[in-house]
């Protein structure tokens, strides 16, 4: 049996994006080397991936939808490309209770990466304000 089916082996360059935010997702990323940087709507890197880790699979398992991040190669990278429904015939396939297990940590993650911008956010105000601007607020 193979473990991966439809999966495309892709170099990107540093600096190169591999998906941007609002992008429809179909697909999921392996990375075979190099550094992948997920990073938010405002900027902020969410997490720096590398070799063996996959990403964008948020997405994936959630079905299609808009991608709510987005993924720049950190260093000259290697990508395997696998086609989300990959994902879907092999979450199908598995345990109920796995199932649900990889949804709700799945919407966690979601959660967690948007309470974390938003602390960004307010920092990042904060950040341009005087010492005599912090103690009025």
């Amino acid at each position: 049996m193979k473990l991966v089916m439809n999966m495309v082996r892709k170099p990107f360059k540093k600096d190169e994006v591999i998906f941007d935010i609002s992008d429809v997702s179909d697909e999921l990323f392996l990375i075979h080397s190099g550094e992948v940087n997920i990073v938010s709507r405002d900027g902020m890197v969410l997490a720096t991936l590398g070799q063996g880790e996959l990403f964008g699979e948020m997405a994936a398992v959630m079905g299609e939808r808009e991608r709510t991040a987005s993924a720049v190669a950190a260093s000259n990278a290697i990508i395997d490309v696998i086609d989300s429904g990959v994902m879907r015939r092999k979450l199908a396939d598995a345990d109920p209770v796995l199932r649900a297990l990889v949804r709700n940590l799945t919407l966690r993650l979601a959660d967690a990466n948007m309470k974390n911008e938003a602390q960004w956010q307010q920092l990042s105000i904060y950040r341009n304000l005087t010492p005599e601007e912090v103690v009025k607020a």
